[in-house]
């Protein structure tokens, strides 16, 4: 596991790959009909292509419930990634955003990425 923050009554860590169960339950929470349209199996799909592609998860934990997560995909060539930024209904208020983007970059300059474009959703 990587290195771990508190914001606002969270911890904000970096995950290994066992930790895809916490990140697909927290996609679950989330407002699937404008993330990933169809059925959850596109949320399902959507996690294998994470392990697949050896992205970088960030999670935000409340009382041990994931409610903001990041996910850093890096492409071919390993020197630029696609991120995304998704925080539960609940919890836009809390900094999540601002910490995870912080995280993102960090992780960034770890892994060597020169170019990351991040998205909030």
């Amino acid at each position: 596991m990587g290195a771990v923050g508190i914001v606002h009554a969270a911890e904000i860590r970096v995950l290994g790959p066992t930790a895809i169960e916490d990140y697909h339950a927290h996609l679950m929470r989330l407002d699937r009909t404008s993330l990933f349209p169809g059925d959850d199996r596109a949320i399902d799909s959507h996690c294998l292509d994470l392990l697949a592609s050896g992205a970088i998860l960030i999670g935000a934990y409340v009382k041990g419930v994931m409610r903001a997560g990041a996910e850093i995909v890096p492409d071919r060539t390993a020197r630029r990634a696609e991120a995304a930024i998704t925080v539960e209904n609940d919890f836009h208020e809390r900094g999540f955003e601002r910490e995870l983007t912080a995280r993102i970059i960090d992780e960034a300059r770890r892994y060597h990425l020169k170019e990351v474009r991040v998205q909030e959703q």
